[in-house]
């Protein structure tokens, strides 16, 4: 993602630079980077509480389950 930022940035400079960028539009982008910052960090926390959940639960094969429930 690091990669993409940094893409996104450059245009974003170069846009604004050429004066092709109005004040309005200016404003919703630094909006919806703000948006994509606070997403990027909720979905890293739902990343580690499922990475944490799924160490929790049993890793017994499905046929032994199904076995000694019988």
């Amino acid at each position: 993602m690091d990669q993409k930022d940094s893409d996104y940035s450059a245009k974003k400079e170069a846009l604004l630079e050429q004066g092709l960028v109005s004040p309005q539009a200016q404003e919703l982008i630094m909006e919806l980077e703000t948006e994509l910052d606070l997403l990027r960090k909720q979905n890293e926390s739902f990343r580690k509480a499922l990475r944490a959940k799924s160490a929790q639960t049993s890793r017994i094969s499905t046929k032994l389950r199904d076995a000694l429930y019988e």
